[in-house]
């Protein structure tokens, strides 16, 4: 959006990159294996919280959060989800008081079989319930007029 003003042309401030400071396609399970990518994978990572995504085959596993992204991806390679993903993604995320918020975001979008938990959302914010609410009100109202019209 541009505006003069004072004979000066004002330019909106884009607000993309603000969450997201970088991002991989799907890499393979073996980079974690390798010296070489273990050593420029941890340094890309480094200092960084994120998101990451675990998929086996072509089918999302899992989604994570951290706030040591190469340290939860080579944990992943060891603890309960130990061989059952092959490859994975991550979002390096800058605003980290935002990442739970996306964790929950991403596993109401898909299933995602080795979560346990799906994350919640605040009680004002369920659409849902306040969606069942009308709902109810609405049925009442409905059989009120369906009494009404019984006489």
């Amino acid at each position: 959006m541009k505006n003069k003003k004072a004979g000066k042309v004002l330019t909106k401030k884009t607000t993309k990159g603000a969450l997201i400071k970088g991002m991989s396609k799907r890499l393979p399970s073996e980079m974690l294996e390798d010296p070489l990518f273990r050593k420029e994978l941890q340094e890309i990572m480094k200092g960084y919280s994120g998101i990451y995504g675990l998929y086996r085959r072509d089918s999302l596993y899992y989604v994570g959060l951290t706030t040591n992204l190469f340290g939860r991806i080579g944990w992943h390679l060891k603890d309960r989800h130990a061989g059952k993903w092959d490859s994975f993604v991550i979002f390096r995320i800058k605003k980290v008081n935002y990442l739970k918020d996306i964790e929950t975001l991403v596993s109401h979008l898909v299933e995602i079989p080795g979560a346990r938990v799906k994350g919640k959302v605040p009680r004002d914010a369920d659409i849902t319930r306040i969606l069942r609410d009308v709902w109810q009100e609405h049925k009442k109202k409905m059989k009120e007029i369906e009494k009404a019209l019984r006489k």
